[in-house]
């Protein structure tokens, strides 16, 4: 049986690129970062020796979560393009992913990108010991998640954080928290007062 899980591209709202992202902190072979370019959603990233890349983090603006996988094997990929994936944790029941080609830039890796609110995916992959990618009934790349777990802890402490600072605060580690009373909107000017 095949769970759904539909893919809705935010144009406005694309992942950044990692020089555009900054580092929150390292957990196991995760890298939590926050993304400004989505409201300072938080995200965990990994990469496999087979050089699979797989990105999966919070969009604070929709409420939901994303995931972005690519490989630099998988040069076939096209941008803005439907691509119907399975995946698969451990030994459940697969998931339908209707996924969009997505590039960051030309002549860079075009990843598999799709959004949800279905935090039972985040779940399954929090528990996993493994995630199996398949594209038309067949395997593509079988990633074992070692700290899958405390990845997403993370990512969720370091949204809980971002929204405790207000939104575009997330890399000023002066900014007072929403509501605290002083002023943050000149975090460039160090003598700013409210």
């Amino acid at each position: 049986m095949l769970r759904p899980l539909t893919a809705a591209l935010l144009l406005a709202a694309m992942p950044a690129t990692a020089e555009d992202t900054y580092l929150w902190k390292t957990v196991g072979d995760w890298d939590i970062s926050i993304d400004p370019t989505i409201d300072d959603g938080c995200y965990a990233v990994a990469t496999w020796n087979g050089g699979t890349v797989l990105r999966i983090g919070r969009n604070p603006e929709e409420n939901n979560f994303y995931f972005l996988i690519g490989n630099n094997k998988w040069a076939s990929l096209e941008p803005d393009e439907p691509y119907d994936i399975e995946i698969q944790f451990g030994s459940r029941a697969p998931w339908e992913v209707s996924a969009t080609g997505l590039q960051f830039n030309p002549g860079e890796t075009v990843y598999l990108h799709a959004e949800s609110t279905k935090m039972d995916f985040v779940r399954e992959f929090q528990r996993a010991l493994n995630m199996k990618i398949s594209y038309q009934d067949k395997e593509i790349d079988n990633l074992k998640l070692t700290g899958s777990r405390r990845a997403w802890d993370e990512v969720e402490n370091c949204q809980r954080e971002v929204a405790a600072r207000g939104a575009g605060n997330a890399a000023d580690p002066f900014a007072t928290p929403s509501g605290s009373g002083k002023s943050s909107r000149a975090k460039d000017d160090p003598f700013a007062t409210n």
